[in-house]
């Protein structure tokens, strides 16, 4: 490989990407956000979703919260955090001053998240989001387990000297059924906190900024392939 595309592989941004990376860069951005929302359209399941997002991890949620991205440039899929929880998508984004966990569950776009009767959420979207409070109440109250685990997965100083935080995530339904009544988005809007983020799928193809590094090299694997994937990035 060249260093010139070497150096384009593994940029973390298109700041210093010559025109030509750059416009690399802008092309692979729209062909995965078109085919995302194409495939969106015709998506009737969460498990559709999931079939996609694990093969296109690049839009997954969260990582773009910390600059360097997930470590190790993987996101776990379907990681059992306890008997009684398990994630959807997980991964652990770090800085010099804080290491992140972000527990990712998705619904089905299909999910009606409102009742037409009073502009109130749905039994269903009530039951997704009470399992984020779930996830976030575990995670402070098992800490050490928590961190464990993922240690288990990665390696023992995988956070270093880091503060840990978790930030749970919710993707669910489509915009337009936000968008009906202004009741309805004030709604929406006040599910979001710190440790608790709630989106719909249209969301995802709009999350920036990607970069070309996360575009080419992200992994979505299993807890137990982690090991043997960083392992095969070393060679």
């Amino acid at each position: 490989m060249s260093d010139y595309n070497s150096e384009f592989l593994n940029a973390d941004s298109s700041f210093g990407l010559s025109e030509m990376q750059k416009k690399l860069l802008q092309f692979e951005q729209g062909s995965l956000r078109e085919k995302f929302l194409k495939y969106l359209e015709s998506a009737e399941s969460e498990a559709e979703m999931q079939y996609f997002l694990e093969a296109n991890p690049a839009i997954v949620p969260g990582l773009y919260d910390l600059h360097n991205g997930p470590v190790s440039n993987i996101v776990i899929s379907k990681l059992q955090l306890s008997s009684d929880y398990v994630t959807d998508f997980a991964f652990i984004s770090c800085n010099s001053a804080v290491a992140q966990i972000t527990l990712v569950e998705i619904e089905s776009p299909k999910i009606q998240v409102f009742r037409e009767s009073d502009d109130g959420f749905t039994s269903s979207f009530n039951r997704s989001f009470q399992q984020l409070r779930d996830w976030s109440l575990w995670a402070e109250q098992n800490s050490g387990h928590m961190k464990d685990t993922f240690r288990s997965i990665y390696h023992k100083n995988v956070f270093r000297y880091q503060k840990v935080m978790v930030r749970c995530l919710l993707v669910a339904g489509r915009r337009s059924d936000i968008k009906i009544s202004s009741k309805r988005e004030k709604r929406w809007a006040g599910l979001n906190g710190n440790a608790i983020h709630v989106m719909t799928y249209d969301r995802l193809a709009y999350i920036e900024p990607f970069n070309p590094r996360l575009l080419n090299k992200l992994r979505c694997v299993t807890a137990r392939q982690v090991a043997r994937t960083i392992k095969t990035q070393g060679k």
